[in-house]
């Protein structure tokens, strides 16, 4: 007989599982320049924390340290004692994780382009995007991008080293590429068939074969000696530069052009008379 609208009805009873973080959340993958510290932010972990306390610095170009480093709470102040920037950050129960407990966020102190925070690991991390944009950058050009882009002076040694890992990150190093020669060799086999590719390992008591020599003769290669070469070869070695050492041996013929033509090719731990040998049975 009476009917009564009422919005609290219609409302969906509230849980307690929907409810939103009261204290702002740190990201890991901010971008370098978008980095913030505030108070009472919260991070998953001490490692976490560390991290963002060195890129923010590194980011405004102030040199800090830890005066307080435990594995529950930290303290970071400026190096200048006239400076009162303050960051104090501890454990909480609940939620269980890291939070910023005191944080004052003013320097008084002059911005520097050399920070202590620059490390080796940082550089490389930032170098890894822009090698694969541009992967034939110079040591000299990196140098110059790091003072453009984030107004750092970076060591030349540290540079060097960085690259170097950089480049791993992208490109892999030489001893994983060691363990993906077997499907290397399948893949030739595959895609070129009638090839040679042979691959020599020593065994070892406890653990992986160890590499040995390594033998290709691609299909291609033997059909375009005999199509259209003279009738002689050419054999020759040289030293490998990389970490593992070891030398290279090649075949090449000349085309009616007089132009060298590649035969086959193979890498061996020494040039002796073995490897030769087995290098020319390879070639028949």
């Amino acid at each position: 007989m009476y009917q009564y609208e009422s919005e609290e009805l219609c409302s969906p009873p509230a849980t307690d599982d929907e409810e939103e973080p009261v204290f702002s959340q740190h990201n890991p993958n901010t971008p370098y320049g978008k980095i913030t510290l505030e108070l009472n932010m919260e991070f998953e972990t001490m490692e976490q924390f560390k991290a963002a306390v060195q890129k923010y610095n590194i980011q405004i170009g102030r040199q800090v340290f830890y005066i307080r480093n435990e594995k529950k709470r930290c303290r970071v102040i400026c190096y200048d004692p006239d400076c009162p920037w303050l960051c104090y950050y501890a454990r909480t129960n609940y939620p269980a994780s890291f939070q910023i407990k005191t944080f004052v966020d003013e320097h008084t102190c002059p911005r520097s382009n050399k920070s202590k925070f620059v490390s080796c690991a940082w550089v490389a991390e930032e170098l890894v995007p822009k090698l694969r944009i541009h992967p034939n950058m110079l040591q000299r050009e990196a140098h110059e991008w790091f003072k453009v882009e984030y107004d750092i002076s970076v060591n030349e040694r540290m540079m060097f080293r960085a690259m170097v890992k950089a480049k791993e990150v992208i490109e892999g190093t030489e001893k994983d590429q060691y363990l993906r020669l077997r499907d290397y060799l399948n893949e030739i086999m595959k895609a070129n068939p009638g090839s040679k590719a042979n691959m020599g390992t020593t065994p070892q008591p406890e653990g992986l074969p160890k590499f040995r020599n390594l033998y290709i003769y691609l299909a291609a290669c033997k059909n375009g000696l005999r199509a259209g070469c003279r009738p002689f070869i050419v054999l020759d070695g040289t030293f490998l530069k990389g970490y593992f050492g070891g030398q290279l041996l090649t075949a090449v013929g000349q085309d009616a052009n007089n132009q060298l033509f590649p035969i086959a090719y193979g890498v061996v731990d020494a040039e002796t008379r073995e490897n030769w040998r087995f290098f020319l049975e390879e070639l028949q």
